[in-house]
């Protein structure tokens, strides 16, 4: 509306030819740029049901079922601005199905944070018992570009760091960092690049060797 006073103001009222076009030119234009918006950004939605989820962009529905999804990553800043007068906080969630699609929900989303907590609940609770049969088949389990778990540790490339000298997890500064019986870093790497996150924690709580009792 504001755009089309200014204009009615402006351009509309040039006597040449070119005005009233130039008018009805930019309009068009300013139309097309909103109705994109519309459609792509605004009218966005994830519905959460017990089996799966629908996600919704623009007119568009398309259902999911959890075991279709093969991965959660999650990343969350606190930014400032205005030397710390303003503050905000940022969350962006990919999902990764078995086809290699990606769904991005972030701020954009009303109550986001929310959102991921329950999601990634849910996936977890899905993913739980397909992972521990593919353990006991004897494959590994990717949890980032590098980062597997199998059955007899974990593993980075051709390193390999048992479940005999594993020492758990740290996280500290955004970072995860495994590490070993000795509570030296074996690997590290941010948290935004940890695929379910929450659900290595959970795999790797209970291989954790018990420290021996002192005496």
């Amino acid at each position: 509306a504001s755009l089309a006073v200014i204009l009615n103001f402006t351009l509309a009222q040039v006597p040449a030819w070119w005005g009233p076009a130039l008018t009805v030119a930019i309009m068009a234009a300013a139309a097309l740029v909103a109705g994109w918006w519309v459609l792509h950004l605004w009218n966005r939605e994830v519905v959460l049901y017990e089996f799966g989820f629908s996600y919704r962009e623009g007119g568009r529905v398309v259902p999911f079922l959890y075991p279709e999804i093969a991965s959660l990553r999650q990343r969350a800043e606190r930014l400032s601005y205005f030397g710390g007068l303003v503050r905000r906080e940022v969350y962006r969630f990919t999902l990764t199905t078995i086809r290699g699609e990606r769904i991005v929900p972030g701020s954009r989303y009303r109550r986001v944070a929310e959102l991921g907590v329950r999601l990634e609940e849910r996936l977890n609770h899905s993913l739980l018992p397909i992972v521990q049969e593919r353990l006991a088949r004897g494959e590994r389990i990717p949890f980032s570009d590098t980062l597997r778990l199998s059955a007899g540790g974990l593993h980075d490339g051709e390193r390999t760091l048992s479940w005999d000298d594993f020492g758990g997890f740290r996280i500290a500064g955004g970072q995860l960092a495994a590490l070993d019986r000795g509570g030296a870093t074996w690997f590290s790497l941010p948290l935004p690049d940890v695929d379910n996150a929450a659900l290595l924690l959970e795999l790797t709580r209970s291989r954790r060797p018990r420290q021996d009792a002192p005496a």
